[in-house]
């Protein structure tokens, strides 16, 4: 991974950095969640404010169930050239490194950034000797195809969800 303060994965935007989240990217995070989650609720026949109170409210919820479920865990965020462009949560337990979310701001999305920065992480896992796991959406097939791509294989999967696992070669 990359740590905070560590150098920058240099990207042909510019350079890539991860440091840990602060009060003051409170709004950036929503603004990142918004982008994220907000199509789902662009089908209900409710007016923007309604849809708000909606996305706000499950903002909350993930946020209290990440740091509840992962209390050890690293919350990052990680900008490019200095500016956020996304968000990255990692949870190191029993020798495993778990991707608990990783998120792109669209803008940034489908141009090697997330490959860039996943294969960073998964440098990382492979010098301290430990798999990784992630968990990503069924309808999610764009991740899927990262995961994949980055040698990931599935481990399960349930109504939502399927668990991803990487092993070092």
């Amino acid at each position: 991974m990359m740590p905070p303060g560590a150098g920058a994965v240099e990207t042909r935007y510019g350079s890539l950095r991860t440091r840990p989240e602060n009060d003051s990217d409170a709004a950036f995070l929503r603004a990142l969640h918004d982008s994220v989650k907000g199509a789902e609720f662009a089908w209900l026949p409710a007016g923007d404010p309604v849809r708000r109170q909606l996305l706000e409210m499950q903002f909350r919820a993930m946020t209290m169930s990440y740091r509840a479920g992962f209390p050890a865990a690293c919350f990052e965020v990680f900008t490019l050239n200095e500016t956020p462009i996304g968000r990255l949560i990692t949870d190191r337990n029993a020798g495993r490194l778990s991707i608990v979310y990783v998120a792109l701001l669209p803008e940034w999305r489908n141009k090697g950034i997330g490959t860039l920065l996943m294969t960073s992480v998964l440098n990382e896992a492979r010098r301290r000797h430990e798999p990784c796991e992630a968990t990503v959406a069924l309808d999610n097939p764009i991740s899927q195809r990262l995961w994949s791509r980055l040698g990931f294989i599935e481990r399960r999967r349930n109504l939502t969800d399927i668990v991803l696992e990487w092993r070092p070669g």
